[in-house]
């Protein structure tokens, strides 16, 4: 971005050399993907007795989300007022870099104990994978969210 030029609240999405706001994109595609969700509803039969109002629940409810994330895809970071030039020098970005640095690490030596420790079990001890891989994933977040708030809390 030239020096001259504003920032917005909002923000612009870049197109070439041009530049629109970035709200202009990102709603009308929300609603446009709103409404094909409630059309794959429909066609797919999970939207109930009522096909025309299934689908209205659909689109309605998959528009927010879809819109947010095309504007999130869309917008231009230099364009939006009061964003920081390089994000990745805040001293919060170091924090979240160390703690999934930490976090894996833990991960890697858990999960290399409890194999060991499975493999000199007998072979009739039942192992349930919709149970293990779900503790697996919260194992991994309580790791994360621990050393974050430790790393947090130490500054």
């Amino acid at each position: 971005m030239s020096v001259g030029q504003a920032r917005s609240k909002w923000g612009y999405a870049r197109f070439g050399t041009g530049r629109i706001p970035a709200l202009a994109v990102a709603v009308p595609s929300g609603m446009i993907l709103g409404g094909a969700a409630g059309l794959l509803a429909v066609l797919a039969g999970v939207s109930g007795p009522s096909p025309v109002l299934g689908f209205a629940v659909f689109a309605v409810f998959f528009a927010s989300p879809a819109a947010g994330l095309v504007y999130v895809l869309v917008v231009d970071r230099s364009t939006l007022a009061g964003a920081p030039a390089r994000p990745d020098d805040s001293v919060e970005a170091g924090w979240l870099d160390k703690a999934a640095a930490g976090s894996f690490t833990d991960l890697v030596l858990v999960l290399g104990i409890t194999a060991t420790v499975l493999a000199l079990i007998p072979r009739d001890f039942p192992v349930d994978l919709k149970l293990v891989l779900p503790a697996v994933i919260l194992l991994g977040f309580a790791c994360f969210g621990i050393r974050y708030l430790v790393l947090r809390g130490k500054n």
